[in-house]
């Protein structure tokens, strides 16, 4: 049985239900593999169990001071590398960086049959943004750029990103024919498990939902409070679930003191780690919203597209894949709230047409449908 291997920074139970975990089990559902995740031990996931849905998780023992967490890491997985490579037949990595393309130049010198595979996940700026005026960069692009040259495989999640890839990153036609389009699925496997009823359009209720980590700059919150100020809900409410960050706890509670009346319309629920709990939210929901400002895929936008969720999002990302042009859902601008709320009002008071998934398919956003076109075309 082949062997494939995922040497990820950090994993954390929030990447169980993510890529992060996925790709590698569908990988191993689909092909065949035996996969293991490698990464630190920390103090949050040194109770992972040693194999979880057939994926065995290999924690490395961090040593040193907290301060020498990285460098730590980074020898570990180099001497992990060195030890292991000639086993490995696909190895995996997250991530284009520098120490990603120095470990494809160890594994390839040590394992020259082997298969160097690199998921981008929104993150190539190391070969984007290089300062040609530094002997440190330099370098550092010199070994960047030999380890195109080894790669077999990389992909990346959206098109404006594949696009942005073939006209900025240096010499293209040295890799091209080795990048694909691979987007981010749902988990079909664990839905089937959970015994969830979904809601048709007519059984959901009248509720918008937004899904993060509330408060980050990244995700943008504070626009939607401040579109709120402006929306009458009348008998609709809007569901922020996600942990919030401790900064931000002030502006709910300035929103709150300002506008008391929206207590009972405006609800922040927290953090939900339950796939369960967390997806009976998107299943009654009829709309979603995320006004991120930059993404690449983000997890809750085939959570939200599963369960027919009307999309509100800025274009970024994976955004205008998923909406399909307009199909299920619509863009606005950044940071402009006035757009948000009047898109939202018209939803509310019928003027916007939402239910626009009679023809939606959801194997076409799948893990099992996008793995199975992944081996169609790929070199795997």
């Amino acid at each position: 049985m082949k062997r494939l291997t995922l040497i990820f920074n950090h994993f954390e139970v929030e990447h169980l239900g993510k890529d992060v975990f996925l790709l590698p089990y569908y990988l191993k559902r689909k092909g065949g593999y035996k996969t293991e995740i490698v990464y630190p031990r920390t103090e949050t996931n040194k109770n992972f169990p040693s194999v979880l849905r057939g994926v065995h998780l290999f924690p490395l023992n961090m040593r040193g001071k907290e301060g020498d967490f990285f460098i730590c890491r980074e020898l570990n997985f180099l001497c992990y590398l060195l030890r292991n490579a000639s086993r490995i037949d696909v190895f995996l990595r997250f991530h284009y960086t520098l120490m990603t393309a120095l470990m494809i130049l160890m594994y390839k010198f040590l394992n020259r049959k082997g298969k160097a595979y690199v998921k981008l996940d929104g993150y190539m700026d190391a070969l984007f943004y290089v300062n040609p005026h530094s002997f440190r960069e330099k370098v550092k692009k010199y070994f960047l750029l030999k380890s195109l040259d080894k790669v077999d495989l990389i992909t990346c999640e959206t098109s404006i990103y594949y696009k942005k890839m073939m006209k900025e990153i240096p010499s293209p036609d040295r890799f091209k024919e080795k990048v694909m389009i691979v987007r981010n699925g749902f988990d079909e496997e664990m839905l089937s498990t959970l015994n969830l009823k979904e809601n048709i359009y007519q059984k959901k209720e009248n509720a918008i939902l937004t899904v993060g980590r509330l408060g980050t700059y990244v995700k943008n919150t504070e626009m939607l409070l401040r579109a709120l100020k402006q929306i009458d809900l009348k008998d609709w409410k809007f569901y922020f679930v996600g942990p919030i960050e401790t900064d931000f706890k002030p502006c709910i509670s300035d929103f709150f003191n300002r506008y008391p009346e929206k207590r009972s319309s405006v609800i922040f629920v927290g953090a939900i780690y339950d796939k369960r709990e967390l997806w009976e939210y998107y299943n009654r929901a009829k709309v979603f919203v995320l006004p991120s400002r930059s993404e690449c895929y983000a997890l809750v936008l085939n959570e939200a597209l599963r369960f027919r969720n009307y999309l509100i999002l800025t274009d970024v990302g994976a955004a205008s894949d998923v909406i399909q042009e307009g199909k299920y859902g619509s863009l606005i601008e950044q940071d402009d709230d006035k757009m948000l709320a009047q898109r939202i009002q018209d939803i509310i008071d019928g003027k916007i047409d939402i239910d626009v998934f009679s023809d939606f398919d959801p194997q076409m956003i799948s893990w099992d449908r996008i793995i199975d076109d992944f081996f169609t075309n790929s070199s795997l």
